[in-house]
């Protein structure tokens, strides 16, 4: 039994990071902060094959993560901004049909009590139907680009699903890669088994060869 520093029992863990992953090793049974550093491996190390094909694997991991971590900084970015774009023309829009309300209110409340008010009405009556209907038309205009701005949301949306899909699709692959990599492992230290097994043997044989040769 390996002892650590504080006279404890060492704890078996494995690593799982870069060309040392999956490989068993001791460590100090204590928390991280009271950790002696004591730290002795239980598996030798991997062929120089599985630990060039660790490392790809890891460098693939990473260049994924990166690649996801810009992709959301950016759409978080555009989101953040047609948001705000949204939010002025909600207001533009709010402070227009204020106006137009207004106008048709001061329409209404035009004084006729005689013909000189009433040309007087007749006279203001066209410039402001002139302005509710530009007031209309920028109304409509703004209408259009908040439906704009609201496909897009809907299409950011859509992409950050996708991309959740390709970071699982992804996860699962790096799953099935150390799944394989394990296999290949397991093999390779049955065959080890094997030859070391053979190898025993072949000793063997050598020596009772050897003792015949030495009793002649």
């Amino acid at each position: 039994m390996v002892m650590c520093e504080h006279g404890q029992p060492a704890k078996r863990h494995v690593c799982f990071s870069g060309i040392s992953t999956g490989r068993r090793f001791l460590a100090c049974g204590l928390d991280e902060a009271s950790s002696c550093g004591v730290v002795q491996w239980v598996d030798e190390e991997w062929p120089e094959h599985l630990q060039n094909a660790l490392h790809k694997l890891w460098l693939l991991y990473e260049d994924c993560q990166r690649a996801n971590r810009m992709a959301c900084l950016e759409h978080a970015s555009l989101v953040h901004n047609l948001t705000s774009q949204k939010n002025k023309l909600q207001e533009t829009y709010e402070k227009l049909v204020e106006d137009v309300n207004n106008l048709l209110d001061t329409q209404d409340n035009i004084p006729k009590e005689n013909e000189v008010q009433q040309g007087e009405h007749e006279e203001i009556t066209p410039p402001l139907d002139n302005n509710i209907s530009a007031l209309k038309e920028q109304l409509g205009a703004m209408d259009a680009e908040n439906k704009e701005l609201k496909q897009k949301v809907d299409q950011l949306r859509s992409i950050q699903v996708a991309q959740g899909n390709v970071i699982r699709n992804l996860k699962f692959a790096h799953l099935k890669e150390k799944e394989k990599l394990s296999t290949e492992r397991r093999n390779l230290e049955f065959h080890i088994a094997d030859l070391v097994k053979a190898s025993d043997k072949n000793k063997r044989k050598l020596k009772d060869i050897k003792d015949i040769c030495d009793e002649e």
